[in-house]
């Protein structure tokens, strides 16, 4: 029902408002719908600005209708989740003085969490904590990641740890059967420490102490103890194996070899199957070097001579001479008339068709030989034919030219001359001088020759 609004007129007395009876009954009736609401049966007491039961020890109850919510000015009490409603904002829950906000047991007072009733405050799910977390006695059954510093002070058990920064354990730390101690680690009794590198890893000590009386540092291995033996002592039948031996800075003196006193070392026989030796290597009957595109130098001492299989190179050599032999083994130089600078003497066969077009008997590069002078013998052994010429070749690095005399030839065979049998000709083609051949009849020519070529 609406409520219902008594008429008073528009003057007092005018007789245009509502009668007395009139009036009382829209009284009664908004009496009766007020008395019939829910909030008129409730034991609530309002008072200023306090709310409260009247009946002892009975609840207030706070429940919207549907999916409405409880409003404040900036919070939402939603079912039975406390949310705030402007954008962005934190909501806080603080106590007052020095006291605690106590959630089910777990009192929150400042920065510390504690346990109402001093029992294990329990973290079921992970915990990231980006700041410093310290704790005295704290058990951890699952994963803890820390984004700043661990601090841990009691006793700890971690199922795993893994650390990607810098770590510091103060006092006896204990990792498996390993206790750490400041600069000491120990294992549990009659344990080994095993230090395992993973792959292709190494085990990097900048320097190491062994036993008190050992130590490495760089590349030096010595003794600490003062006046103590150095030893180096294989197991069983094995042996001590030294790639390279530099005692007493190269020489090796009062060595026993094969003696019961020091005596000098004397071998009549030295069997090594592969040896490398500096940038050499000597395996089987081979000796090479080791290093890439290295020369292999074999040289005698002063004026002794390099012996190979018997055979006495010499000490020296000029420029134009040869090695000979005087037929025992002895190697001299010796000048040889056709071994100069500038010219060279080579020989060389060819065979040219019958009845076809010129081609190549000969040829030598344009740019390493300016001419050329050619002894050539033509054989036509169908014809019985035999001739032997001269030829002087010559070019000026665009034409080639060409000369023949002196021809001496048998004439037999079909009755003409072996000279006018074969044309000679000349030309550059692809950075050669080229000497070429014509047969003019139909019989192959093998042609045999002597050059001499002489440099640009």
């Amino acid at each position: 029902m609406a409520q219902e609004v008594i008429n008073i007129g528009v003057q007092a007395d005018d007789g245009t408002g509502d009668t007395i009876r009139g009036a009382g009954i829209k009284i009664n009736s908004n009496f009766t719908e007020l008395y019939e609401m829910p909030f008129a049966q409730s034991s609530l007491g309002i008072i200023q600005n306090e709310i409260s039961t009247t009946q002892s020890n009975a609840d207030i109850v706070f429940k919207p209708s549907g999916t409405g919510a409880i409003l404040f000015p900036a919070i939402r009490i939603n079912d039975n989740n406390i949310e705030g409603t402007r954008s962005n904002e934190d909501l806080t829950l603080r106590a007052n003085g020095s006291g605690s906000l106590v959630v089910d047991g777990i009192g929150i007072s400042g920065t510390s969490i504690t346990a109402i009733d001093s029992s294990i405050v329990n973290i079921n799910e992970n915990l990231i904590v980006d700041g410093t977390l310290n704790s005295g006695i704290p058990t951890f059954g699952g994963t803890v990641q820390t984004g700043s510093t661990l601090d841990v002070d009691g006793s700890t058990t971690l199922s795993t740890l893994t650390v990607s920064g810098a770590s510091s354990f103060v006092g006896p730390t204990t990792v498996d059967n390993l206790t750490f101690n400041d600069n000491i680690i120990s294992s549990s009794s009659n344990a080994d420490i095993n230090l395992t590198p993973g792959g292709t890893g190494v085990v990097n000590v900048s320097n190491l102490t062994i036993d008190s009386s050992i130590n490495l540092t760089d590349n030096i291995i010595k003794v600490t103890r003062s006046n103590d033996d150095f030893v180096l002592s294989a197991n069983g039948t094995g042996s001590v194996k030294v790639s390279k031996i530099d005692l007493n800075e190269g020489t090796v003196d009062n060595t026993v070899i094969g003696a019961t006193t020091p005596v000098a070392g004397t071998f009549s026989t030295v069997s090594v199957t592969d040896v490398t030796a500096d940038k050499v290597n000597i395996t089987d009957n081979k000796i090479k070097a080791t290093e890439t595109d290295a020369n292999l130098v074999i040289s005698a001492n002063s004026t002794g001579n390099v012996l190979i299989n018997g055979f006495t190179f010499p000490n020296t050599i000029a420029g134009g001479q040869v090695i000979r032999t005087n037929g025992s083994k002895v190697l001299s130089t010796h000048v040889f008339p056709f071994v100069v600078a500038d010219t060279d003497v080579q020989d060389a066969t060819a065979t040219i068709t019958g009845n076809s077009s010129a081609q190549v008997i000969d040829s030598f590069a344009v740019g390493t030989y300016r001419s050329a002078k050619y002894h050539i013998q033509i054989s036509d052994a169908t014809a019985d034919r035999y001739t032997l010429m001269e030829a002087n070749l010559t070019h000026d690095g665009t034409n080639a030219y060409v000369s023949t005399f002196g021809a001496a030839t048998n004439g037999d065979g079909d009755g003409s001359t072996i000279y006018d049998s074969i044309d000679l000709s000349a030309d550059i083609n692809s950075g050669n001088v080229r000497l070429l051949g014509t047969v003019n009849n139909t019989n192959n020519q093998v042609i045999k020759l002597i050059k001499r070529v002489i440099k640009v």
